[in-house]
């Protein structure tokens, strides 16, 4: 075997091995998401296949005949990467049935991920990790030298795995998706294994011909009873699809758009002839605007809004508040075309950034808002850091009007629940004090606060609201005291060098496991509000 060919493979397998690791996560999203444990779980998988792979492989090279053996082993691992995209549905289906809610199956998505990742991934991308032994020992067999033999192979699989990093994340998925860049993978590992056994010429001839029988297999996350999927998307970034309940064309109708694994979970709603959304989290924003003005009536209101997904917010606020006006930042444009199709879009008022982190807007923008909403997560439950931490508040103060009020979307059981906490920590840090709201009947909490002053959540009693009977309503219910908890500055918070957060999430996720009354959804009142309304 020639140096130029031995080469060539080692490039192609390197290529090919880092394809799959970047691609397996994309391709498992509608069924695991892609938080930093499942990434842990497939990039370990990947480790210790590689390392047993070498372990064979070196076994393998002692024998005679390498070149067929070579070739047996890309080929036989390119055939089961071709078939990873049939197997990823039923697995991913049967590790996650579609019907669990998102906070009984963090246990499963977790778990799920590593089983899965060891049974799609780990076979083949062993049978991988064997050429680089395989192809030392040829190029040594043919007299080079060990150093320039292990060096030279060592040199090209690295850069090959190079340009597979960069083409798969900016090229391949997001021109081709994931499923048929892994038949792209599995055919380069085919190609490979002709390259060692007949040579360029044949191993040219093949390609064509296996990515011409790589037929891409679209996602199959089945829908729930009721439910009408309107549109699967495979972005740069994410797995999105748009679910309908009831009848495509009935009024009243819900819009939702879902993320990764979805589950039971919603980013984005919209409901047929009307602004609000029949009391999700997204109404009780509605009421912070009076916050800034201590109860009296908004004249302006300028919004940024970070993750503003499918409008939500901004559909909801402009028709409260006719002139408001939207600066709209959403990481993925993707999300955007779809607000545009399926979600009646955003209102004219409304000045859409795409493709853009919130942070680096705030850190860049030049304008001064009333009102700053966050409502930012990335897989599903995980509120980034980099818009959470003490170091954004800084900046967002900084962006603010006086008396200009900032509100997060903070999931969370209870106000004693350790992201609630810690949420409104770091924002009383910045702000001297702040004030966070329960949604009712959600595992929503609205952290609120306010630039030059404490928000006094009693000031929406004051409020008086005669033109929109659900606006009045919305506040009405917030007025209410015991919905309220000030927070004062306590350690932790959160900072840019000390990114925690991600833990604290799934430990109040597993605290909820342990504690299944706190899944329980009782009715409109908690103990402790009627006891307050009893007292007053």
């Amino acid at each position: 075997m020639g140096g130029a060919r031995a080469a060539g493979i080692a490039a192609a397998v390197g290529f090919a091995v880092m394809g799959v690791e970047l691609t397996a996560v994309r391709i498992m999203a509608p069924h695991f998401g892609d938080s930093a444990f499942v990434w842990t779980n497939v990039i370990g998988v990947i480790l210790v296949a590689l390392a047993l792979g070498a372990f064979l492989g070196g076994r393998a090279a002692a024998g005679g005949d390498r070149s067929r053996r070579l070739s047996t082993v890309l080929c036989v691992g390119g055939v089961w990467v071709a078939i990873v995209p049939w197997l990823v549905d039923p697995a991913g289906n049967w590790l996650v049935p579609n019907d669990l809610a998102l906070d009984a199956a963090m246990a499963a998505l977790i778990r799920g991920s590593l089983a899965a990742s060891t049974l799609l991934f780990a076979p083949a991308v062993l049978f991988a990790g064997m050429a680089t032994p395989l192809l030392v020992t040829a190029l040594v067999v043919e007299g080079r030298p060990v150093g320039e033999s292990s060096g030279r192979i060592a040199a090209w699989s690295t850069l090959g795995s190079l340009a597979g990093t960069f083409a798969t994340t900016h090229v391949l998925v997001p021109g081709i998706g994931s499923r048929f860049t892994m038949f792209a993978c599995a055919a380069l590992l085919v190609g490979a294994g002709c390259l060692a056994r007949f040579g360029a010429g044949r191993a040219l001839a093949v390609l064509p011909v296996l990515l011409g029988l790589a037929i891409p297999v679209g996602f199959r996350v089945p829908p729930r009873t009721g439910e009408h999927v309107l549109a699967e998307v495979e972005s740069s970034l994410q797995y999105l699809r748009v679910v309908r309940d009831g009848a495509t064309d009935r009024v009243g109708s819900t819009t939702r758009l879902q993320i990764n694994e979805g589950l039971d979970s919603f980013h984005s709603v919209a409901i047929d002839g009307q602004a609000f959304t029949d009391g999700r989290y997204y109404d009780w924003f509605a009421a912070v605007p009076y916050l800034r003005t201590d109860g009296a009536a908004v004249e302006q209101l300028d919004v940024l809004s970070i993750g503003a997904a499918a409008g939500t917010f901004e559909r909801l606020l402009s028709a409260c508040f006719p002139g408001a006006r939207f600066d709209s930042v959403e990481l993925d444009p993707t999300v955007i075309a779809l607000a545009e199709d399926y979600f009646g879009g955003f209102p004219e008022s409304a000045q859409v950034f795409a493709g853009i982190d919130g942070r680096v807007f705030v850190e860049h923008v030049a304008r001064h808002y009333d009102l700053v909403i966050v409502d930012a997560y990335e897989r599903q439950i995980y509120i980034p850091t980099q818009v959470s931490s003490r170091e954004f508040f800084e900046v967002v103060r900084a962006r603010l009007k006086p008396g200009g009020v900032v509100a997060l979307n903070v999931g969370g059981r209870t106000f004693g629940d350790a992201v609630v906490n810690v949420v409104g920590s770091t924002v009383a840090e910045v702000f001297g004090e702040a004030a966070i709201f329960r949604v009712p009947r959600s595992r929503n909490f609205i952290v609120v606060g306010r630039a030059g002053a404490s928000p006094d959540p009693s000031a929406l009693g004051r409020v008086r609201v005669d033109s929109d009977p659900d606006l009045a309503a919305v506040v009405a219910r917030a007025a209410q005291r015991s919905s309220w908890r000030r927070v004062v500055t306590t350690e932790p918070v959160l900072v840019d060098d000390r990114p925690f957060l991600d833990r604290l999430q799934e430990q109040s996720l597993e605290r909820s496991l342990q504690h299944p009354e706190l899944l329980a959804i009782r009715g409109e009142s908690e103990p402790s509000e009627a006891e307050a309304r009893a007292y007053e």
